[in-house]
């Protein structure tokens, strides 16, 4: 079982952000029982026979009361065609209808600490096109957009560049 701990937005909000000087939009508080800022919803997403948990957590955050945790398991055995299972955690940024347009951003930022040192995940944006489908472009490994190259047990500011997704920014759905 993996454990990643996220301060997405509590004090320290994942953000998306601007070299431009952008006003900041926070995407999710976990300080607030109503956590997603832009009328979306979060949750934790499964394929058997992988698991995963999401929970809010006040012990070892990165600034604020409050930081998510999320315990996964992800099985590369076993369930249908015993090819495994996927696991993972999104934030809707789309409230009903209407997308939220993210062409002033740059970057997507959160901090992130593993319990081991050794947890391992990529980050997926999903436009209009991609929420259609019910599926999302992925990152590269969050190894990548980390100060130190890998994820540690010692809080890191992850920052993934808008860039490394080919999707439309004027109309994205989730995280």
């Amino acid at each position: 079982m993996m454990i990643a701990v996220f301060s997405f937005l509590t004090t320290h909000p994942s953000r998306l952000t601007t070299a431009f000087a952008a006003p900041a939009a926070l995407i999710d508080d976990f300080e607030d029982p109503a956590s997603d800022k832009v009328g979306g919803r979060s949750n934790t997403y499964v394929m058997a026979p992988s698991r995963s948990l999401a929970v809010k957590v006040a012990e070892g955050v990165h600034g604020g009361a409050k930081a998510l945790m999320i315990k996964y398991d992800k099985k590369d055995k076993g369930g249908p065609y015993d090819s495994g299972g996927w696991c993972g955690y999104y934030t809707l940024v789309k409230s009903g209808p209407r997308y939220f347009d993210a062409t002033m951003y740059q970057a997507l930022t959160f901090w992130v600490k593993g319990a081991a040192g050794d947890e391992n995940f990529m980050i997926g944006l999903a436009d209009k096109h991609w929420d259609e489908v019910g599926d999302s472009v992925k990152s590269e490994e969050i190894g990548k957009y980390l100060p130190v190259g890998k994820l540690t047990t010692e809080w890191q500011k992850a920052t993934v560049p808008l860039s490394a997704f080919m999707l439309e920014k004027k109309e994205l759905a989730s995280i």
